[in-house]
């Protein structure tokens, strides 16, 4: 069942089953059927004349529509409704820069862009060259109310484009690429192989929509029927009681959002027992640490962890159900070659770049945010991740930028990071390279905590030293109150490395 094509069946079948919830709202699949015509009736009205625009020989006339908006629950809406006609909805996440949405708007030329955010309305009606519209989320109901009834939501044809994503822009512009309805077809596929989306299952998913693992979670539970719990912004305690009181059986996030679930379900009258209805968790995009899965696993039993690693270009690779989550078994029909940087492929268990074969990656990105292709004419993709292969399983080293040079010894940061975490009160922590005259660079690590939870820098190196290799132990250590993450809960490395810099973090 395709994503659209679910949301008419059930909408005609079971119209009272719960589709979204989340920001105090509540909508069954019958009010998301209805909300689909709504927003086609609107989009119709606004785009009767559009001019041709500078991206349509990429989308084959398919227009865009952005959307930057605060609530999940109306980008989970505005995603279902766009995507239900020919249109391609690209979701631009309201926390990046304004500078950074503006470029993307008039490099990427949106023919709409819908918001709630009167500063950025107000910008766009300044942007050269653009001659795409923008309008509040209040004008474009007041508009799609009084506009005449659209034929509603209806299935595609799969080879078309249905959605515009980003890497991230935090702190580069971001590069877009197209996703076509058929290639997530095939992601779908997956999750019900491997990632538990059954069908009529009660899923949440406590993140940004604008960030992939949770934009991603709305396409699948939608393709199967599901109800989907949303937060704009992860609140631990409000997700304990939305899986207590909904009896959620499946969460998807990041891996650091476990650790809170159990730290406030421990504190609840019900203690985590409040959990016990999950049946599957899924993690994704940030390492998942083996201390995690040991205290999650011992605090719900019940329930399966299974971390997964994918790039938002390429689709699904690999899922892990032990240890720190880097040995990975690739999901099926995913080919993988380990390469060094004259394209010649590496011995087992040498780290290179990883290149990947699968049937949901994109050729390129959109031209006007980048000339790079993602895929070669062999069908091989690449996002410049670095791994090995040992034994037919991937072990992941991390990005280019994740390794140190330090006195000659290649260091993977990500491999110090789960090492550290591993360490009660080091969950949280961000390895960087700083320079050093001598050996180029040292590793310092930061932690996340205070003078309470930290412990101290003598016991960290204690058990790094017993666990890592001699010039992998850090020569630093420092203490910071919050790492800084990107709206999906990602911390930015670079951004850790300038608290260091500008003297934010303490030295321990």
């Amino acid at each position: 069942m395709t994503f659209t094509g679910s949301i008419i069946e059930v909408a005609a079948a079971d119209p009272g089953r719960l589709a979204l919830a989340g920001d105090g709202e509540r909508v069954t699949y019958g009010d998301l059927r209805d909300a689909c015509t709504r927003i086609r009736s609107g989009i119709e009205q606004l785009l009767a004349d559009r001019p041709t625009g500078r991206t349509d020989a990429e989308t084959g006339g398919v227009p865009i529509v952005a959307v930057s908006l605060s609530r999940a629950i109306d980008v989970a809406r505005w995603i279902s409704g766009v995507t239900s006609f020919r249109a391609i909805v690209a979701v631009l996440d309201p926390l990046w820069p304004e500078s950074h949405r503006l470029e993307t708007i008039r490099r990427v030329d949106p023919a709409l862009v819908v918001t709630d955010d009167a500063g950025f309305e107000a910008a766009l009606a300044e942007l050269e060259p653009w001659s795409g519209t923008a309008v509040s989320l209040s004008d474009f109901e007041a508009l799609a109310a009084a506009a005449p009834a659209s034929a509603g939501p209806e299935v595609r044809p799969r080879d078309e484009p249905f959605l515009l994503l980003f890497t991230s822009g935090t702190t580069d512009l971001p590069k877009g690429f197209l996703r076509s309805r058929g290639s997530w077809d095939h992601n779908v596929r997956i999750s019900r192989m491997y990632l538990g989306a059954e069908e009529g299952m009660a899923t949440i998913a406590p993140g940004p929509v604008s960030y992939s693992l949770t934009l991603y979670a709305l396409v699948e539970v939608l393709a199967t029927g599901g109800s989907l719990h949303l937060q704009s912004g992860f609140d631990a305690a409000a997700a304990v009681r939305t899986i207590e009181q909904e009896r959620v059986e499946r969460f998807v996030g990041v891996p650091a959002m476990l650790l809170a679930l159990v730290t406030v379900a421990e504190r609840s009258s019900a203690g985590t027992n409040a959990l016990r209805s999950l049946r599957t968790v899924i993690t994704g995009g940030a390492n998942q640490s083996e201390r995690i899965r040991s205290v999650f696993e011992s605090a719900v039993p019940g329930a399966r962890l299974r971390s997964y690693y994918g790039a938002s270009e390429i689709g699904f690779i690999g899922f892990s159900d032990t240890g720190d989550g880097t040995r990975l078994t690739p999901f099926h029909g995913v080919e993988v070659s380990v390469r060094d940087d004259a394209g010649a492929a590496v011995p087992d268990g040498e780290v290179g770049t990883l290149h990947v074969r699968v049937a949901s990656a994109v050729e390129r990105y959109v031209s006007a945010t980048s000339d790079e292709r993602i895929t070669d004419t062999e069908g091989w993709s690449s996002v410049h991740d670095l791994a090995a292969v040992e034994a037919g399983h991937l072990v992941l080293a991390g990005r280019a930028g994740d390794i140190a040079v330090s006195g000659g010894h290649k260091v993977s940061l990500p491999q110090v990071e789960r090492a550290l975490a591993t360490v009660p009160g080091c969950e949280s922590c961000c390895a960087v390279a700083l320079p050093d005259a001598s050996l180029g660079s040292i590793v310092a690590v930061v932690v996340e905590g205070d003078a309470e939870t930290v412990p101290p820098k003598q016991r960290m190196q204690q058990d790094l030293r017993r666990l890592l290799a001699p010039q992998f132990v850090p020569q630093r250590y420092y203490r910071a109150a919050q790492l800084p993450r990107t709206a999906g809960g990602k911390i930015r490395r670079v951004a850790v490395a300038e608290l260091v810099a500008d003297g934010t973090a303490e030295r321990l």
